[in-house]
């Protein structure tokens, strides 16, 4: 300590008349401990922390509901996993589906009835035994039985029958009322509303099943950083380095807090993202301007102003400069500065104490 406090005075009797430059040589240097980086031009800045709720845009979510009436036998998934589409998500025991099913067979054999009358029908007015009208009609019977049947086969379609499991009822005209629920496209299970052995109605809701490569961040933005805010502005996550674009700005005032609703989506890293989970983000901004990155040490005060000292090849000059954004650890700042130029980011307080011949502010 007291060879850094001689050596400090040595310094000081270095300084010019001015007080604007300190010369050091290397050994001084590497005493008092002083190291100096090259400084990083910027062209952008960040806003300050705003709250955002990460969601799951609407398009991306799919509820899967019972197709019948019936009770649950098996839940095959639960929350959390994921599943493919056409995936069996859980199988229910409808007698409602019988019904379905019965209708369904029933209409097969009136067509196959209509069908060998109106063949008979066109057979006989080709041989000019019946009238053309009585072939009209038979052939017109013909087509209302095939929409009839058309209406039954989707019906045990939306009931989760299958085109295998329906032409294995035709074969074996069996009745069955067991039926499959099943995913109607992948992605991950977020909630289960029901449980095994629960008596559901039709359209009840089984799961929330959404895809999760795209999500929303929905932002409270104060209302006059909200009226600077443009489509397609972009943002990062803080401490995550994730970035996304704004797709949507609210025109509602929220009274709790007089800021504006912001909808930014986010198309990459969406795996170190959860569905529901708060955290902070910060609007990037262009500066049309040149401006620098600095570590916090490197800022120093002097005369109510901020300052760094530049490395030239006689020693340390001070610049005054202005810090334009706080970034916490690093700051933004402009000033009389070029490209190249090292500054002191270690040994700030001592250069500043010699600098000034140790008499302080």
């Amino acid at each position: 300590m007291n060879y850094l406090y001689s050596l400090i005075l040595i310094v000081t009797t270095t300084v010019v008349s001015a007080n604007e430059l300190v010369h050091l040589n290397k050994d001084e240097i590497a005493n008092i401990g002083i190291e100096v980086t090259e400084i990083v031009p910027v062209t952008e800045s960040l806003t300050n922390k705003l709250p955002a709720k990460v969601t799951i845009p609407n398009k991306s979510q799919r509820v899967i509901s019972a197709p019948q009436d019936g009770v649950i036998e098996i839940m095959l998934v639960a929350e959390g996993d994921h599943v493919s589409a056409g995936q069996a998500l859980s199988q229910m025991n409808s007698p409602q589906l019988l019904s379905s099913q019965n209708d369904y067979l029933q209409s097969l054999s009136g067509l196959s009835q209509s069908k060998q009358e109106m063949q008979r029908d066109k057979s006989l007015f080709e041989d000019g035994i019946i009238a053309e009208r009585r072939y009209r009609q038979s052939q017109t019977a013909y087509q209302q039985n095939n929409t009839e049947v058309a209406m039954y086969r989707k019906s045990l379609e939306l009931a989760g029958m299958d085109k295998n499991s329906i032409q294995e009822l035709n074969k074996t005209r069996s009745l069955n009322s067991h039926l499959t629920v099943t995913a109607n496209s992948s992605g991950v299970v977020m909630k289960q509303f029901a449980t095994a052995g629960q008596r559901l109605t039709a359209a009840d809701p089984l799961y929330q099943i959404a895809q999760l490569s795209s999500l929303w961040l929905e932002i409270h933005v104060p209302l006059d950083i909200a009226n600077q805010v443009k489509i397609n502005d972009r943002l990062v996550v803080c401490n995550k380095s994730i970035e996304g674009k704004v797709i949507a700005v609210g025109r509602e005032v929220h009274e709790a807090d007089q800021g504006v609703l912001v909808r930014a989506e986010v198309n990459q890293k969406t795996e170190q993202l959860t569905p529901g989970e708060f955290l902070q983000v910060c609007f990037i901004q262009q500066s049309s301007e040149i401006q620098f990155e600095v570590l916090r040490s490197a800022v120093f005060r002097h005369e109510g102003q901020s300052a760094v000292f530049v490395q030239t090849n006689d020693g340390f000059i001070h610049k005054a400069v202005e810090v334009v954004k706080d970034n916490g650890d690093k700051l933004i700042i402009k000033g009389d500065l070029s490209i190249q130029q090292n500054i002191v980011v270690a040994g700030t307080a001592t250069l500043k104490a010699a600098w000034l011949g140790m008499g302080g502010e």
